[in-house]
């Protein structure tokens, strides 16, 4: 079926404005900046969808593509780091050892031809062909990041005794869940979804953009409070 570009751009221009409305926000920016970054990311992936499916031979935006998400669980693992105030200095480990893997697999993606091969659009969805050492590889690095996000945001939501910032938590993995176990579900029940996994993710993430902007609503309160 013909690909329509309409959920993409939507999407994506709400992602934009949100970013912006973030950055323009009062608030700590050591929380708020990750987060207009993150939006960014999202937003970033619906307008390069789009170009990937107006030129589907071109695969440089294929590769793009997986560049501009590879970013999500690491910058998101840096939130979450922020949005805990009993955290240890060596926690940072762990973000930071995903944003190395992530820059290998960046470098993977735009120096290996064979890495991303082909790439065919259907109705909204974007679907990426891929070598399988990178789809084996990529896959541990994205699952195992998603599931450091989700059970870190629990324990920290646990020990967190500032409630804005449990609150922020709470935030931060249900956006996680909104976009996993949608699609999740659809890689379950669609016989033929091959190669579809990171678009209807992408997708799906305007869930964690919502949930994203309740928490810079909820830290403009803040910031407004404290006058910063």
């Amino acid at each position: 079926m013909e690909y329509s570009p309409i959920l993409a751009v939507i999407t994506g221009v709400f992602e934009f404005i949100a970013a912006f409305f973030v950055f323009s926000s009062p608030g700590r920016k050591r929380i708020l900046y990750p987060t207009g970054v993150l939006l960014l990311i999202l937003a970033g992936y619906q307008f390069l969808e789009v170009a990937v499916c107006y030129n589907p031979g071109q695969l440089l935006f294929a590769r793009i593509a997986y560049f501009d998400i590879t970013w999500l669980p690491p910058l998101a693992m840096w939130l979450g780091l922020q949005l805990i105030t009993t955290r240890k200095k060596w926690l940072a480990i762990i973000p930071l050892t995903y944003f190395v893997v992530g820059l290998a697999l960046t470098v993977w993606v735009m120096v290996d031809p064979n890495c991303v091969t082909k790439s065919v659009c259907e109705i909204v969805i974007a679907r990426y062909i891929t070598s399988n050492p990178f789809e084996i590889v990529y896959a541990i690095y994205y699952q195992s990041g998603i599931l450091v996000l989700i059970f870190g945001a629990a324990v920290g939501m646990a020990y967190q005794a500032d409630p804005v910032l449990r609150k922020h938590l709470a935030n931060l993995q249900v956006g996680i869940l909104g976009f996993v176990l949608p699609s999740l579900a659809v890689r379950i029940l669609v016989s033929d979804s091959f190669g579809i996994t990171a678009s209807v993710m992408c997708h799906f993430a305007l869930i964690l953009a919502v949930s994203l902007i309740f928490l810079v609503f909820r830290e403009r309160q803040k910031g407004s409070h404290l006058n910063i």
